[in-house]
């Protein structure tokens, strides 16, 4: 056995290499993505009108622009920037400090190695303040009283929620801060700089509010319009994480077919995504940090406990959403609208 290893272990390798240049090519060939402003559709900035959810249903999103109170968003901003000066730690090795008055420290940040995940505790499977690279994602500061009034339980936003999905379950927490740092990355940019995907476990309508004004190839969250049409039938069931065999395949073919949108908008916009809606951060040349707080809306229906999630190995501590209990299921010759079956989509604006 001994004198095999070697083989075994170079064959691994080859393999790994393979897969890895395969997963090179394919990103290659991901459309780049376009910025994109909302169309002035809206009759009103906290109603909800019908060309808005005819806009919502094609396309898999919404924003509703400069939604939140610009009091409410500035105090945000000030709070995510203590957050980050106080509690994400810079490399030791390196002098380099962050510093909100000096633009210059905001590019190339340099980050202390993170450490690896907790396997139990309040954090186990994802780290509190996960810090690589150009991002940094604060998430249990998404429990704060202050981050829950501000989108999930904020009135127009909770309203829209509810006249899009119907009754909502109690929210306790947002995902979290999520910061885009500049960096010195030059050239003509590329679709190999996006990350298609959706997220697991139960996903039904979700939030993102921009805590500061978002400009083109600024790292706005981009999102592949329609895409949710395709991928909700390559899943087992309405709302959980049950993808079918075939569903990497669609992805990579959205990634490769699908324009991708950047959304660009001021302070305050919120953008309202179906659960099943392609996604990436985006591509980020500027000279801003992009600063996010996402949450997630669900139907009020029963869910699985904690310890379930963990058996079918979805537990995501920093989501306020769980696997739905009696989850419709999804013929694979569904109808194109069975994916409204349980939407309300109603108006608030008449």
């Amino acid at each position: 056995m001994a004198e095999n290893a070697p083989e075994t272990t170079n064959k691994e390798l080859e393999l790994r290499e393979a897969r890895r240049r395969e997963a090179a090519e394919r990103r290659e060939r991901q459309r780049l993505s376009i910025p994109f402003s909302m169309p002035p559709i809206a009759t009103t900035r906290t109603g909800l009108n019908q060309q808005e959810v005819d806009f919502f249903k094609t396309n898999g999103f919404l924003i509703k622009e400069a939604l939140l109170e610009d009091n409410i968003v500035h105090a945000a901003l000030d709070r995510a920037w203590q957050q980050l000066t106080d509690r994400v730690p810079a490399d030791p090795s390196s002098d380099w400090r962050i510093d909100r008055a000096d633009r210059s420290t905001w590019r190339n940040p340099r980050w202390a190695k993170m450490q690896d995940p907790p396997t139990e505790g309040p954090f186990e499977g994802r780290q509190p303040i996960a810090h690589h690279g150009a991002t940094v994602k604060i998430h249990d500061v998404g429990a704060e009283t202050f981050f829950v009034d501000l989108l999930p339980n904020h009135t127009s936003v909770r309203a829209i929620g509810a006249a899009l999905l119907g009754d909502l379950r109690e929210n306790q927490r947002t995902r979290g801060l999520y910061a885009l740092f500049p960096s010195d990355k030059t050239g003509k940019a590329h679709g190999r700089e996006l990350g298609p995907h959706t997220d697991r476990v139960c996903q039904q309508l979700n939030t993102c509010a921009y805590l500061d004004d978002v400009k083109p190839r600024n790292g706005g969250f981009t999102v592949y319009p329609g895409s949710h049409r395709r991928t909700f039938k390559f899943h087992e069931t309405e709302s959980n994480w049950s993808p079918r065999t075939g569903f990497g395949t669609a992805l990579t073919e959205i990634a490769q077919t699908i324009e991708p949108w950047e959304l660009v908008a001021p302070a305050g916009s919120v953008i309202f995504w179906h659960g099943r809606t392609v996604h990436s951060g985006g591509i980020h040349r500027g000279d801003d940090i992009r600063w996010a707080l996402f949450g997630d809306y669900q139907r009020n229906e029963p869910v699985l406990s904690d310890d379930a999630h963990r058996a079918v190995g979805q537990y995501e501590w920093f989501k306020d959403t769980r696997l739905v209990e009696n989850d419709a299921p999804v013929p694979e010759d569904a109808a194109d609208d069975a994916m409204w079956n349980h939407w309300r989509l109603g108006l608030i604006d008449h």
